[in-house]
């Protein structure tokens, strides 16, 4: 017959159990922390406040296998640690832990980082939407004007022009400023505000008073506006150089965005407006079609010229698509970032008007073949003749379709023209649509006359 083997309580008599008791060492009073309060002892303590008990019923061995045996195991394992000096997983305070050269483990506590200077944060402000009702905004279709509520997309526009700190900022059509929210919160050193409208201005001006010394506000046209003095010269870098601290940044409207970029695009090849302090980056938006066209390669359907010029001048990104639901009113099409980094060489080396000429010419039939808007580059007398010398010179096939050329055979169109322009000054100034409508005025006088013989034989 077997004996049940007896525990440590049924080993100890009652007098042995009190002694036990009496000679544990005194635990400290306990802080009521949240580790406290839930029985385990707080990590600041140190050692373990709690005596060691004897094993219950039902313990074999070293910790027994029934359920309480189990529990009590888990329940010495997070004694021993707090006993250690660490708490148990789920009550462990928030620090992490740095490895310095050495190995060894530092402590640092995020939420209170020493040397570290808070960021730029706006104070309490209204909303865009309380702005808007404010001041009874409202957008008008004319303008192509849509508002952007919604910070956390405007925040992730604003991310990705880099990092804004302590740069010089030019946004262009703030509107009610959501986007300028975002921008001086990314704690810029300082802000311009270029804006047509005279209705936003009082909403500007009060995110203005919050930010002092950080926002100059200028009611005017950005396509009129000179660029070149609208940041401190000492910002100036050379074009070989890395792009200065100096960004470009807006939401705009879709009747302006495709003249505005053509015309900055020209400021770029001659180094000049917003470029004259260097390769200043932009990020704008434009409609999902625009921006597609901007960063269509050789052979897509949105080949364009807007693809050659701005590919063969700058470093063109597709960043991301805003759904068109997410502005005010809803536009009917998706709104896309695009980000532009000037190139330090065009992958063209010739003038910005040359180049747009021949690139114009060329998608001017867009679904023929190339060499039928080649020809208008050529007054009709010899188009045939210099249309031909010009595509054999530059090595271009005449069945290819304009969207199917690469960059090099546009290098190439535009170099042989250029020559063949240096033979023949005249050639450069001619052009196609002008000798159309000088072609309609030549037959206007005998149509209207053969209409008046029809209404009197009538």
């Amino acid at each position: 017959m077997k004996h049940k083997r007896k525990t440590l309580k049924q080993r100890m008599n009652k007098h042995q159990v009190v002694a036990a008791f009496c000679s544990a060492p005194t635990p400290p009073p306990r802080m009521r922390t949240r580790n406290s309060r839930r029985g385990w002892p707080s990590p600041s303590q140190g050692a373990c406040a709690a005596p060691l008990l004897p094993e219950r019923h039902g313990q074999r061995g070293r910790g027994g296998t029934c359920a309480s045996g189990r529990r009590k195991r888990r329940k010495r394992g997070r004694r021993e640690a707090s006993c250690s000096g660490a708490a148990p997983a789920r009550h462990r305070t928030r620090v992490s832990f740095l490895v310095s050269a050495g190995g060894k483990e530092q402590k640092r506590c995020p939420m209170a980082v020493r040397g570290k200077v808070a960021a730029f944060n706006l104070p309490p402000l209204p909303t865009v939407g309380e702005i808007i009702k404010l001041f009874r905004l409202q957008a008008q279709k004319q303008l192509s004007q849509n508002f952007l509520l919604d910070l956390r997309l405007t925040d992730k526009i604003v991310r990705q022009a880099g990092k804004l700190k302590n740069a010089h900022v030019c946004e262009v059509g703030p509107g009610p400023g959501g986007i300028t929210r975002s921008i001086l919160n990314a704690d810029v050193e300082q802000l311009l505000l270029v804006e047509k409208d005279p209705r936003f201005i009082p909403g500007l001006q009060m995110l203005s008073e919050a930010a002092p010394g950080k926002v100059r506000i200028v009611h005017g046209d950005i396509l009129t506006f000179k660029m070149e003095k609208a940041f401190p010269k000492h910002l100036k870098k050379n074009w070989e150089d890395e792009p200065p601290n100096i960004h470009i940044i807006g939401n705009l409207p879709f009747s302006v965005s495709t003249p505005l970029i053509i015309k900055w695009l020209e400021n770029v090849s001659k180094k000049n407006g917003p470029f004259i302090y260097g390769r200043t980056q932009m990020t704008l938006t434009f409609q999902k079609e625009v921006a597609e066209r901007l960063t269509a390669n050789t052979g897509g359907k949105q080949r364009s010229r807007l693809s050659i010029m701005s590919q063969h001048l700058c470093t063109v990104e597709n960043r991301f698509v805003i759904p068109g639901q997410a502005f005010v009113p809803k536009p009917e099409v998706d709104v896309a970032v695009v980000h532009f980094t000037p190139l330090v060489q065009p992958k063209i080396q010739q003038p910005f008007e040359l180049v747009e000429k021949v690139v114009r010419s060329a998608f001017q039939f867009r679904r023929k073949h190339c060499f039928r808007g080649i020809e208008t580059l050529f007054p009709e007398s010899e188009r045939l003749k210099k249309t031909e010398e010009l595509m054999m010179a530059a090595d271009v096939d005449p069945t290819l379709r304009p969207f199917q050329l690469s960059m090099s055979h546009f290098r190439n169109l535009c170099n042989t023209y250029r020559k063949m322009c240096e033979e023949d000054p005249s050639l450069f100034a001619y052009n196609y649509r002008e000798e159309l409508k000088q072609k309609k005025r030549q037959h206007l006088p005998k149509n209207t006359s053969q209409t008046e013989q029809t209404e009197e034989e009538n």
